[in-house]
Formats: structure tokens, sequence, C-alpha cells
């Protein structure tokens, strides 16, 4: 069986196709193709609450070449997942309606709550008994977060804070207070507590600074000097030293603020970043449940 999961969000929209390795297997998936495009939808929605006809010509032809491609590898069953930009776009439904009516494809424009439960799923089998954990997923418009006691869901939040939008100047000090009093006030209590990151720009920093690391993890420390030295760079630098691409370059100190931001008010020091994890991962297991489980 072969699945596909479509994560349409405020930076980039992503495509990943899996086979479905057979039951005893060390994984339950095996990578068969994987694409990302840097629209940043996120620009539109977050200053102008519209999606302009520049963007929506590049977002149906991204969605035709998905289609293309699923057909291509023969994909079985697939889920398609519409985030912040989307949802915040006045002409968003109009948008995923054309898409569904022109190319073939459901899209599902999803709030925080489901966004959190979708990361969620991705990385439900890390958590330890009598450990208490901190997930973090900093995305282009939003930021996700779960706090995990024992094995258990203490509390699950989504906040308007990502790097699109706070590029975009449309995060508000009034929000960021808000975030910060979460933190303090849902952590009380939980400490020592490990934060799992999930984001891809986080998973990026971790894999540049660990790279042969088998389960990436760093403190908090590493991710303040790495933030510190990559502020201070040009883009051009950023992308020659780290070989990044460029919409991952002109985020990646701001991403790496927010989640310093978190990683203070909750008093964490060390972070975690597993592998196949984040939105589309979650929607890949989503699928495997409803589908292969029968």
């Amino acid at each position: 069986m072969k699945l596909a999961a479509i994560d349409i969000g405020s930076n980039a929209v992503r495509l990943q196709i899996v086979r479905v390795n057979e039951i005893g297997s060390a994984e339950r998936f095996k990578k068969i193709e994987f694409v990302r495009i840097p629209i940043r939808l996120g620009d539109d929605a977050f200053k102008e609450q519209w999606i302009s006809k520049e963007k929506r010509k590049l977002f149906m032809q991204a969605m035709t070449s998905f289609k293309a491609l699923m057909q291509a590898f023969e994909v079985d069953h697939y889920l398609a997942c519409a985030t912040s930009a989307m949802r915040e776009a006045k002409n968003g439904k109009k948008i995923v309606k054309k898409v569904e009516e022109e190319i073939g494809l459901k899209i599902h424009i999803i709030n925080g709550k489901k966004e959190s439960e979708l990361i969620l799923a991705s990385i439900l089998h890390i958590f330890e008994e009598n450990k208490n954990y901190l997930t973090i997923d900093v995305g282009g418009g939003s930021t996700e977060m779960t706090i995990i006691s024992n094995q258990k869901i203490i509390n699950s939040v989504s906040f308007d804070i990502g790097t699109v939008r706070l590029m975009d100047g449309a995060v508000s000090e009034k929000t960021w207070q808000t975030i910060e009093y979460w933190v303090q006030h849902k952590t009380i209590g939980l400490e020592p507590m490990l934060a799992v990151v999930t984001s891809g720009t986080i998973n990026k920093i971790l894999g540049l600074l660990h790279p042969n690391q088998v389960v990436k993890s760093i403190s908090r420390t590493e991710l303040k000097d790495f933030h510190r030295k990559v502020s201070k760079m040009s883009l051009q630098e950023r992308v020659e030293k780290y070989k990044l691409n460029m919409d991952r370059a002109d985020i990646i100190d701001v991403s790496a603020d927010i989640y310093l931001r978190i990683l203070n008010w909750a008093g964490v020091k060390t972070i975690l970043s597993p592998d196949n994890s984040g939105l589309k991962d979650g929607m890949l297991h989503v699928l495997y449940q409803k589908f292969y489980q029968q």
C-alpha cells in the first residue's frame, strides 16, 4: 500500500509519498518521494488576509504536479491539510473548492487544535513513563505546543506566532505576552522537562549541529550560540555556509528565536528532534490507522 500526505503550510507546500512496510519491519514507512515548494502563502494571508492571483497560480500548479506524482506512483490513499495561511485568507475556502473541482484533490483546512493532534500522532511513541515533555512545532504562521506528563496529554494549544508571520510584522506584543503566560503557568511543577521539536527549520538546525547523531538532541545553550552566530550572517553567508535554500536561510534565525523564547519561559535545557515527525508524518500515521489496520 502507498500513502501520501500533502502539507499546505504558510511557508511551503509539501508532498510526501511512502510505501507501508510489512508488519515486523523496523520502520513503518519507506519514503518513496518528497517534494517541497516554497510558495509562502503566508506573505499574502497575514498581510492582506487574501491570497493574490500570482500565489494562487503557483499554488494551482503545485497541486496539479502533486496530483500527477500521486498518480504516477500509484498512491492508494492521501490526506491533504492546509494550515494557518489558508484558514486566515478570506478566499482560502474558494481556492480549496477550485482545487477540488479542477484538479480533483480534496483539501481540508484544519484549525490549530487539529494541527496539534496530527503533529502529536507522529511522535506519541517516543514518550516515556514518569517523564515530562513539551512538544513545540513552530511553523510559518502558527506555533503548536503540547504538554505530556507520564505519557498523558496534560494540555495542548496553538498560537498565531510563526516565522513568516513574524517576518511580516503580523505578531502583536499582546500575542507574545499571551504565549509567555501560557508557557510559564502550564509548565509549573513539571520540572525537569524535555522539549520535543518537530518543525522543518529546527530539525535542520539540529542536523547542522549534530549531523551524525541517530537521535538528534541539543542543549538550549547550543541553540542560543547558533542563533547568535547565524543572526550576524547575511543571507548569502547562510546559504553558502550551511547549504540552505534561500527560503530557509531567511527564517532560520527567526525560528531559533521563537524556540529560545519558549525554552527559556519553560526552563527547558534539552531539546530532542525525532526522525519522521511533524504534520505530514502525523497525516501518514492517520492514514495508516484508517486503511492499513482495518
